[in-house]
């Protein structure tokens, strides 16, 4: 009878604190995540309270984009599933931009230039050629057409124009095929050979920030089927997309490309 005592008592705490976790942690009840993107902080942490989650800001970064303190980016994201409780971890769009010490760019080679800026956070802007015994040497840097001396601060991410040397005019280089690429990886592309990036055309698949980030080149002006060579300086038109639908064969890409050119 004791020994069937004990046993029944055993059982009988397992079971009780089986019961217990899965009270404390409301076994197989979650809910998704709402999505916070763009909203201000004080209404995305209503919104987060209404859904009995926590938040926690893990990041700010600035975008030109975005409203200063507006959700960017979240984790986990919006939609996944969570139970009460959960502290769901935020980036905000910080109210103005980092600041950085301009770099010397100038009497260094053009390529020498572009990673010093990428190494600190700067783009390349506008890339002009003038006539200069020093051949692809960077003569000027401008933010906005304005001069900018080394160690002024500027914000970070700021396009950066240059002026080059060029000892002859009518140099020319391939037209590259960006089809697939990312705005950042174009304009990498682009700057390598000297030339620049023209209007850039999103549709309307974009709508969000992280949209337009993950966004790539679906057209370009001039295209790789009209042109084997241009002119350094030249500049180059985009357009982006998320749309996969707009990545078309090679057949129909080459008619779209005619269709722009003409």
């Amino acid at each position: 009878m004791q020994l069937l005592l004990a046993v029944a008592l055993i059982i009988g705490l397992l079971l009780v604190t089986m019961l217990g976790i899965r009270l404390y942690t409301n076994h197989g009840e979650s809910a998704p995540v709402p999505d916070l993107t763009g909203m201000p902080i004080d209404q995305a942490e209503a919104l987060l309270s209404a859904h009995k989650l926590a938040f926690e800001i893990a990041d700010s970064t600035y975008l030109d984009t975005a409203e200063p303190g507006a959700v960017i980016g979240q984790m986990p994201a919006a939609g996944h599933q969570v139970k009460e409780g959960r502290t769901i971890f935020l980036t905000i769009c910080a109210l103005s931009p980092e600041q950085i010490a301009m770099p010397k760019l100038t009497d260094i080679s053009f390529r020498q230039a572009v990673n010093i800026m990428q190494s600190v956070g700067l783009n390349v802007g506008r890339i002009e050629y003038v006539p200069s015994e020093f051949s692809n040497l960077v003569l000027e840097q401008k933010i906005n057409e304005q001069v900018i001396e080394p160690n002024v601060l500027v914000n970070k991410g700021s396009r950066v124009d240059l002026t080059i040397g060029k000892t002859s005019n009518g140099e020319k280089t391939v037209v590259p095929n960006l089809i697939g690429s990312t705005l950042v990886q174009a304009k990498g592309e682009i700057a390598s050979l000297f030339l620049n990036v023209g209007a850039v055309i999103y549709d309307e698949a974009i709508e969000t920030p992280d949209d337009s980030l993950a966004a790539k080149v679906w057209q370009q002006r001039p295209t790789t089927n009209s042109y084997d060579e241009i002119e350094q300086g030249a500049s180059i038109d985009l357009w982006l997309t998320t749309d996969e639908a707009k990545f078309v064969s090679d057949t129909d890409l080459q008619m779209q490309n005619d269709t722009i050119e003409e």
